[in-house]
């Protein structure tokens, strides 16, 4: 009986534990800085002129996204997944992307997309 009464406590917990993180995705996202360290510096202009300010994703609780780029919109679907720590985009270009997840606060968000590392921070609208 104690096995079990441990076991429903540690599915309640992990359950609950992500139910949390996937609730700290939920809101609108700006890239606001590239944190790789070996970017050249014909890349960083790139990304500074581009991304940074420009990039923003707007993560829905029923599983939906917008993300707007360079005067651009696109919509699709996301998910969190609690074993790899990721987010999975699907309905962009390209196919589904993966973003793992460095670093999770209520107002900030690392991501890493490819060799890509970036902070994001919550908005307000």
């Amino acid at each position: 009986m104690k096995k079990i009464i441990l076991l429903l406590a540690f599915i309640f917990i992990t359950i609950h534990l992500n139910a949390q993180k996937s609730d700290l995705i939920v809101g609108n996202w700006v890239f606001t800085k590239a944190l790789n360290k070996g970017i050249d510096d014909a890349g960083l202009a790139y990304i500074k002129s581009e991304v940074i300010g420009k990039w923003k994703f707007n993560f829905k609780s029923d599983g939906k996204f917008d993300t707007y780029m360079r005067g651009e919109q696109t919509s699709g679907t996301w998910s969190f997944d609690s074993n790899s720590n990721s987010i999975t985009t699907s309905g962009t270009e390209g196919g589904p992307q993966e973003f793992k997840i460095l670093k999770s606060t209520k107002g900030e968000l690392v991501l890493k997309l490819g060799l890509g590392e970036f902070l994001l921070t919550k908005i307000e609208l």
